[in-house]
């Protein structure tokens, strides 16, 4: 498998959460548009759901392989893949706190709250993509061998699976390891 073909991979995953991210933020920023209740809340549930699916597949595929073998590969770039994995981390607690949000009975709160937890994940969100396809796709594409390519794919397809919110491994660890 071709490296070109992983960061078009994680590109396209890319571009399709910062779509559906920027559709969310854009009715939320319609008041008059937002239809308030249960179908405003179904339609943020879907893509929050969309989210939570890459979350555990592209993020942990990144987060349990691709930052690893790029630490691996040069490990003086281990502590500045670091703060993209705490913001894995910080990622997922934002969505969780989303949901959990959505989850709450209807008030006035609430439903100032939506809208700005929406924005806050939609900018850290932007701002990750843009420092991970600066900082790591380019290195990724030359740096990964055959099979740690098809092993990120292979991660990236499986079926999402929990992972703990606030589980943090060491890249320096893992890095060691070969």
């Amino acid at each position: 498998m071709e490296a070109t073909t992983l960061i078009e991979r994680l590109k396209r995953d890319h571009e399709r959460v910062l779509r559906d991210v920027t559709e969310l933020e854009g009715a939320l920023a319609r008041p008059a548009a937002r239809p308030d209740g249960p179908a405003a809340d179904d339609r943020i549930e879907r893509v929050l759901a969309m989210l939570e699916r890459q979350f555990q597949t592209h993020m942990a595929a990144e987060d349990q392989l691709l930052y690893p073998a790029i630490a691996r590969a040069i490990p003086a770039s281990a502590p500045s893949l670091e703060p993209l994995h705490d913001e894995h981390a910080e990622l997922r607690q934002m969505l969780h706190r989303l949901q959990a949000t959505l989850r709450e009975s209807a008030s006035a709160d609430r439903d100032e709250q939506i809208p700005i937890q929406v924005h806050d994940l939609a900018d850290l969100l932007r701002l990750h993509i843009r420092k991970e396809e600066s900082l790591v796709f380019h290195v990724a594409a030359r740096l990964l061998a055959p099979e740690e390519i098809a092993a990120v794919l292979h991660r990236m397809n499986a079926e999402p699976r929990g992972e703990a919110a606030g589980e943090k491994r060491s890249l320096m660890k893992k890095g060691s390891s070969r």
